[in-house]
């Protein structure tokens, strides 16, 4: 399946005009961009999110949802590296006059997710919109060692962490629980359990068949996905296209060697999952879904019929 064109424009052309000969960081520790978290030190790494009202959310979305889903994208990005959420700094663009109201209850659920997770909040900026509201949160974690993106391995086992589709539901049926779309909750920490277990790994956050072959590309390897071996969300109904196509699930996407599947599940017990255990990883390039063609995806930031 293809990438956003011009989403991986964008960032191929900010990487482009970085500074030759820059320092890399604090230490030796890799930088390289491409992960669910920038690695600044051999122990912290680091992500940044933002939500766009519009965007991300409309009204179908209660401004305490909007609080919990900001905390919960960056630290499922923490997770995916195998990393615990510790500290974040918030920034708050707001048109005037300010809704009182949405600020409240914002604050709350953000508050909610800080407390649910242990994370502080020891900072930020606020400033006026001339449009939308936009909020955006950094967060740091702490990690015993980085899980990339670029360690899998022809013959490891493909894992999904639980169950995909659901925020796809919601979105395409608004009348039914609107929780997994406005209330992730991330397995967080279950990413520090797979250290040693994991090869490669990464969060959910566009979807399976654009998230996917980023893993592969990194690793530079293939994958074949066995539709059966999907754990559809009971809200999408069996829909293959809604299973893989949407994102926002924030599960872990992660290969492991076939020795490990009893420490895979066994890992994942505590913080109730049951990981699925949805293809293999091959030696060929190139991402299929066996017997039936990759459905559309159902969103783009940039693409022109969003």
């Amino acid at each position: 399946m293809p990438d956003d064109p011009d989403e991986s424009f964008i960032v191929d052309t900010v990487l482009r005009h970085r500074p030759e000969g820059a320092p890399r960081g604090p230490t030796s520790a890799p930088m390289n961009p491409g992960d669910d978290a920038a690695v600044v030190s051999n122990d912290q790494c680091v992500t940044v999110d933002a939500m766009v009202e519009g965007v991300h959310w409309d009204d179908r979305l209660h401004p305490e949802d909007v609080g919990w889903k900001l905390v919960a994208c960056n630290a499922s990005d923490i997770n995916a590296m195998g990393g615990i959420p510790t500290w974040g700094v918030l920034t708050v663009a707001l048109p005037r006059p300010v809704d009182r109201d949405w600020v409240e209850a914002f604050s709350r659920g953000m508050g909610a997710a800080l407390d649910t997770w242990s994370i502080q909040l020891i900072g930020g900026d606020t400033t006026r919109s001339p449009g939308p509201k936009v909020v955006s949160l950094t967060l740091s974690g702490s990690m015993a060692a980085p899980i990339g993106r670029d360690g899998a391995n022809p013959g490891d086992d493909l894992w999904v962490s639980g169950p995909l589709g659901g925020p796809a539901a919601v979105f395409a049926s608004p009348e039914i629980d609107p929780s997994p779309l406005a209330r992730p909750k991330p397995p967080i920490g279950l990413g520090a359990r797979l250290l040693g277990i994991a090869n490669a790994m990464m969060d959910l956050s566009d979807g399976l068949a654009r998230d996917l072959p980023r893993l592969c590309a990194a690793s530079g390897v293939g994958a074949v996905v066995t539709p059966e071996a999907l754990p559809i969300h009971p809200s999408a109904k069996g829909d293959t296209a809604l299973a893989v196509g949407f994102g926002e699930e924030y599960e872990l996407l992660f290969s492991a060697s076939p020795e490990h599947r009893s420490l895979v599940l066994s890992a994942a017990e505590a913080f109730g999952r049951t990981p699925s255990r949805v293809g293999v990883i091959t030696a060929e390039r190139g991402v299929h879904l066996a017997g039936m063609p990759w459905p559309a995806t159902l969103f783009s930031h940039f693409g022109g019929d969003q």
